[in-house]
């Protein structure tokens, strides 16, 4: 749901910032999925804002990959086609391993060590609630914690963290009870190798988790993609 947070104001946020954070807090809510229509008088009335700050927001989210911007549809939420999906996995395979051998050296070493067990504990609780926002919102924590003890910036910049929330809410709902449980306890693997200090075998297993769900995707009719010749985008 896009709502008006007048403590932003009080902030003294600009009128693009304000429409720019209510459209993630949207996405990040479930309010906002991919291929959801984003309606700039709707956007310009529950927000207060004219209309030149909704399209100047809209074409920054464009810019980061966020909002698709349409000759046919206008701006809508970017859904994936099953291309920057494999493409997307592919590049996540090489950051993610990284960062959980980074983590697991740091976390070696005490740093964000009761953290991350408090995170994991939490992700674990959702092993049968797998297709919830809530669950989403636990698995970007637990990763969040692990750029955190890597401690490096540049690993957190180069991370697509709002493209892989777009990635989970598209096909949330369209993994198997089967390929939920392998993911979990593919959780519980990673977590074991962190803790145990073993960057190299943590390095392997996080790589290996999102091979898998590459493979998972992969295999899902082309209803579950948006067609790469749907619609074409506009600068």
């Amino acid at each position: 749901m896009i709502k008006d947070d007048g403590a932003d104001r009080r902030r003294g946020k600009s009128s693009p910032d304000l429409v720019v954070d209510a459209i993630l807090s949207g996405i990040r809510s479930g309010w906002l999925v991919p291929g959801q229509r984003l309606v700039e008088a709707d956007l310009t009335h529950s927000l207060d804002v004219s209309r030149g700050p909704v399209r100047e927001a809209l074409k920054r989210l464009a810019a980061e990959g966020v909002v698709t911007l349409s000759q046919n549809r206008g701006a809508y939420v970017r859904a994936l086609t099953r291309k920057e999906v494999i493409d997307m996995l592919t590049v996540l395979e090489v950051i993610t391993g990284l960062t959980a051998k980074l983590a697991t050296y740091a976390i070696r070493h005490g740093t964000c060590r009761e953290e991350f067990e408090r995170a994991h504990e939490t992700l674990m609780a959702f092993r049968d609630q797998g297709d919830s926002v809530d669950f989403m919102e636990a698995r970007r924590r637990y990763y969040d914690v692990l750029l955190r003890a890597g401690g490096n910036e540049e690993l957190k910049r180069a991370m697509p963290l709002m493209q892989i929330h777009l990635l989970r809410l598209q096909f949330q709902q369209r993994v198997s009870a089967e390929d939920r449980a392998r993911q979990f306890r593919e959780y519980e693997r990673i977590t074991e190798a962190i803790l145990s200090g073993d960057g190299t075998r943590a390095e392997r297993m996080t790589k290996l988790h999102i091979r898998r769900t590459r493979m998972t995707l992969s295999r899902l009719p082309e209803t579950a993609f948006l067609r790469g010749d749907r619609e074409r985008s506009v600068a």
